[in-house]
């Protein structure tokens, strides 16, 4: 993975940062439920990607000496990448 720059000014002075929202019992009880069904939904998704589709790239692009970046990563994060600029203030994502 090369060094990140900033898409506004170019400045290669980036801080990345994940974005982890915290909710109360109120919300739980109201939408917890769904976000759990949709977690659950989204890890198997995650495990067909893996299985159907990096593992076997991945053993492709190794026999053939490439390196693979693996599909399946982003069902299972749960944080989102967000990028700081410290020279113009623009944030991004990635």
């Amino acid at each position: 993975m090369g060094i990140r720059s900033c898409p506004h000014c170019g400045s290669s002075k980036v801080q990345l940062s994940t974005k982890n929202g915290k909710h109360g019992c109120l919300w739980f009880i109201l939408f917890g439920w769904w976000f759990i069904a949709w977690t659950i939904v989204k890890w198997v998704i995650g495990l067909i990607v893996f299985l159907l589709y990096d593992w076997w790239i991945a053993i492709i692009k190794g026999i053939a000496g490439k390196g693979h970046v693996w599909k399946c990563r982003g069902w299972f994060s749960r944080f989102k990448k967000y990028y700081y600029c410290h020279d113009c203030g623009y944030n991004f994502k990635e």
